[in-house]
């Protein structure tokens, strides 16, 4: 039998293992920790005081005949084909890498002490928690709420923040106490002009400020002001600054298939990592130009799970980023390679379905779901969606 290594055991992993077929395939998946998180949820925590159900371990997502060894890999040696954990060493014939990304704080001066107090909604349970705890205790003054780097996972994600931060605060009865500045790096709130020209008009209707190509450098905690590489400032009093993500730290063989964030470079197409015919690389671990999001690596998974299984297929870059736009409503980024991110319209029934993964995500893992996917996959064609809806943007 083939020996498939799988490193991590986020939602791409675990799709991707019981994609194959166990009987063919003699597949060991290695992860330092045994729980698998819903992270989608951290949004909720953060801004609705969520306390929804959202671990579970992985071993019980996992069809029989898959091996989970909790061991953390330390070194991936490509040309010798061997993971190195601090337990054991493995050996494959096909290697996978779903290790996902991290948040890394230190690369801004000042964000670590602000983390740390304030929180953030993209690193851990706890985190989120932290933001809630800020928000509650919140009774006017600016919210400034952003990006600490362009690199984030789930694009839709800071926008997202901004929207329940000011919904928050108007059931709160503090919307004329306060102020809300959203920043990103970008030219524009949202870095597609399709998607941006539905969010514009939702964040001057509902008073966010918003600050383009605002470049974090550093966060002065005394004088309480975020500074932009650009020279401009924001000075805030309770700040929900969304880390820089970079690569999880293994040692590779060789390094060169790293970028200068630790994300792995790999064929857009096949997920192959670069230079190797039998090593993937697939969802936020990548630096394919993708984005990072759950669905992706779903869809890339299946894409791999594929190719091991000997079918010719490439992936076509498809993006379906759900998008919580507050107030009951939401959309989702759906584009592609090949086509532009669909001008989407937010509507109550997206937002329930938006809502509705949480329900269905720990089945989804295990493929039960996989025919309901597929159909609204195919429904969602943006090539389809473009016709209707239209789009001024230029595919890439």
């Amino acid at each position: 039998m083939e020996k498939i290594v799988i490193v991590g055991a986020g939602a791409g992993g675990i799709i991707l293992a019981n994609s194959l077929n166990t009987k063919k395939f003699d597949i060991t998946m290695l992860d330092k920790t045994a729980l698998n998180v819903f992270q989608p949820a951290f949004l909720y925590i953060a801004f609705k005081g969520a306390k929804a159900n959202i671990i579970k371990p992985t071993a019980k997502l996992l069809k029989k005949g898959i091996k989970l060894k909790i061991e953390e890999v330390k070194k991936i040696d490509l040309a010798e084909r061997q993971v190195v954990t601090d337990i054991d060493t493995y050996h494959y014939d096909k290697l996978v890498v779903a290790t996902g990304s991290i948040t890394d704080t230190t690369q801004i001066e000042g964000l670590t002490e602000v983390n740390k107090q304030f929180g953030d909604y993209h690193t851990s349970i706890e985190n989120a928690k932290r933001v809630w705890d800020s928000l509650s205790h919140f009774n006017g003054g600016t919210i400034a709420i952003g990006m600490a780097s362009p690199i984030c996972k789930c694009p839709p994600s800071p926008l997202e923040g901004a929207f329940l931060a000011e919904e928050l605060i108007r059931k709160k009865g503090l919307k004329s106490k306060t102020k809300i500045a959203f920043f990103v790096p970008y030219p524009r709130a949202y870095p597609s002009e399709a998607m941006n020209e539905v969010v514009e008009p939702l964040l001057k209707e509902r008073g966010i400020d918003v600050y383009t190509f605002f470049d974090v450098d550093s966060i002065d905690t005394g004088k309480k002001i975020i500074s932009s590489i650009e020279g401009d400032s924001i000075k805030y009093d309770l700040p929900i600054i969304i880390p820089p993500h970079v690569g999880v730290k293994i040692d590779y063989n060789p390094s060169s298939v790293l970028d200068s964030d630790r994300f792995i470079k790999a064929d857009k197409y096949t997920m192959r990592i670069e230079g190797f015919d039998d090593a993937f690389a697939i969802g936020d671990a990548t630096a394919i130009p993708t984005a990072k999001s759950g669905v992706t690596a779903h869809l890339q998974a299946k894409t791999v799970a594929k190719i091991l299984s000997g079918i010719d297929v490439k992936f076509d870059g498809r993006t379906n980023c759900p998008f919580d736009m507050g107030y009951g409503k939401g959309s989702f980024v759906i584009g592609s390679y090949t086509e532009p991110v669909v001008r989407y319209p937010p509507t109550r029934i997206k937002h329930f379905m938006k809502m509705m993964m949480e329900k269905i995500y720990w089945q989804s893992l295990k493929g039960t779901y996989d025919f309901m996917f597929d159909a609204y996959f195919k429904h969602t064609d943006p090539a389809k969606l473009n016709r209707k809806y239209g789009s001024k943007q230029k595919s890439v």
